[in-house]
């Protein structure tokens, strides 16, 4: 008996036509790729400069727990609070790039007052760079829902009235807000990462370049010509990205974009770095964004015509590179005549123990000045006591006017936590971490505490704590000093609304 035939399967038919027809396109694509790359090979040969680009189609759309802000629980996870979708993979942050305040407390307009006024009275003029935040310079990209809810109009007059005030503390301003208004062809910021990109960092260059040949001593300062060139391409994994993956799972298309070097003009490959122009007198100190990657340090040199010693690095936030170079001897022997600081709106500027540590370091902490009490010692795991005022006799240590340096043996150490006590029993802890990223040298100058009532508090005695158990005893040297006196430095009030 035969079988029965089957009828003719035309679903498989259709598929049997679709794959053939789709390996067809697979073969025209490349043939048609095969020939767009013959033709960009001519074109390099032509032009070795010359780049391929690259275009991802959008990735992702973030889940409901982006939107959440309860769900962004470590303290780094707080720094993108909340997530908000936008055009082509681009992300921002409620709190940071759509903010419309730009601001600080009275306190933190005093202390940006009185380190101004300190660099002043050594000569130092200071260059505040206050970046625009993505939702002022790339608002375009938002969906027009978000845009219509974020008030660009105030958000820009409150960021001009902080530059504002910045430049009457004395300060040396670059307008910036022009950058906020640009039509060009490259992105200033990365589309998922709160990064500039290296055009970003061109054009600010460019206008920070203005301010500083305005400064008297920029004429004195030695010049020569630089020039920059593309000289590769960099991937950028954004970090607003990477939150978006770690609460959704999502994975975005890394961000290509040219990375550029800068080189005195006629000089390129010499491996002289400042060539006959002897130590820079101009100095960048600044976040990562000032980081060679986006070649800012470069730029400025370009459109300035004068070398730049850039000192920043990855990781250092608003004080990293700041504290690491006003502890070195470049800035101790040869302080620059001008100093250029980069940073952004995100940053606190009130943080006092940020400004206790700079004015002490500004004058070397309590290097070749009269120590009122000193030690040196061995810590062990655990609490240790170093200092004690009463050993020989009792000092008036009063915190208004005295200054604490401590030196570890290991300059490996990156973090330091004490307990300063008082007369009257009081007590303040006190914790200060080096970033991760810094070249440290073991090293902690801070004032002692004077803000609200501390001024007059008497110390009684400083402990340290020691390295964690099974680890090697650490030797430690601690002094206290008569703080640094700076002209002018106590003299004047900076408030909100100057």
């Amino acid at each position: 008996m035969d079988r029965p035939r089957r009828k003719p399967d035309r679903a498989a038919g259709m598929r049997k036509g679709i794959v053939m027809h789709a390996h067809l396109i697979k073969l025209l694509s490349l043939s048609s790729l095969t020939a767009a790359l013959m033709a960009a090979a001519g074109v390099a040969r032509a032009d070795d400069s010359q780049a391929p680009t690259f275009k991802a189609e959008p990735c992702c759309s973030l889940c409901p727990a982006a939107h959440d802000a309860k769900n962004y629980t470590t303290r780094y996870q707080q720094n993108f609070t909340t997530l908000v979708q936008a055009q082509g993979d681009w992300l921002f942050r409620t709190q940071e790039d759509l903010r419309t305040e730009f601001d600080t407390t009275p306190a933190g307009y005093r202390r940006m007052k009185e380190l101004h006024d300190a660099f002043k009275s050594k000569g130092v003029e200071l260059v505040v760079v206050y970046q625009p935040t993505r939702g002022l310079v790339d608002r375009n990209k938002l969906f027009p829902a978000e845009r219509d809810k974020f008030d660009y109009d105030k958000a820009l007059k409150n960021y001009q009235a902080m530059l504002g005030r910045f430049s009457k503390m004395g300060y040396w301003v670059p307008d910036l807000s022009p950058l906020t208004n640009e039509q060009q062809a490259h992105d200033f910021y990365f589309r998922g990462d709160q990064h500039w990109t290296p055009y970003g960092a061109q054009r600010t260059a460019k206008i920070v370049a203005e301010t500083v040949k305005k400064i008297p001593a920029y004429g004195d300062i030695p010049k020569r010509e630089f020039e920059s060139h593309i000289s590769g391409r960099m991937g950028k994994t954004g970090t607003l990205h990477n939150m978006a993956g770690q609460l959704c799972g999502t994975s975005y298309a890394i961000q290509y974009m040219d990375q550029f070097t800068t080189e005195p003009k006629g000089e390129a490959g010499d491996g002289d770095l400042f060539g006959d122009s002897g130590n820079p007198e101009i100095t960048l100190v600044g976040t990562s964004h000032s980081g060679k990657n986006y070649n800012f340090a470069g730029f400025l040199q370009e459109y300035m015509g004068a070398d730049v010693l850039n000192v920043a690095f990855p990781g250092g936030g608003l004080e990293g590179s700041m504290l690491q170079y006003l502890g070195s001897e470049d800035f101790q022997k040869r302080p620059p005549k001008i100093l250029i600081w980069e940073f952004s709106p995100l940053y606190r500027l009130d943080q006092e123990t940020i400004y206790r540590q700079m004015m002490a370091l500004l004058d070397n902490g309590c290097e070749g000045k009269p120590a009122v009490m000193s030690a040196s010692t061995t810590l062990k795991p655990g609490t240790n006591e170093v200092l004690v005022n009463g050993k020989n006799g009792i000092k008036d240590i009063r915190n208004g006017s005295n200054q604490i340096d401590i030196k570890f043996d290991d300059t490996s150490v990156k973090v330091l936590q004490a307990r300063l006590w008082y007369m009257n029993g009081r007590h303040e802890d006190l914790k200060i971490e080096k970033p991760e990223t810094s070249d440290t040298d073991g090293r902690f100058a801070f004032e002692l505490r004077e803000d609200e009532d501390w001024a007059n508090q008497q110390l009684l005695a400083l402990e340290i704590q020691g390295p964690e158990a099974g680890t090697a005893p650490q030797k430690v040297e601690a002094k206290v000093c008569k703080r640094n006196v700076f002209p002018s430095a106590a003299t004047h009030t900076a408030q909100a609304g100057l």
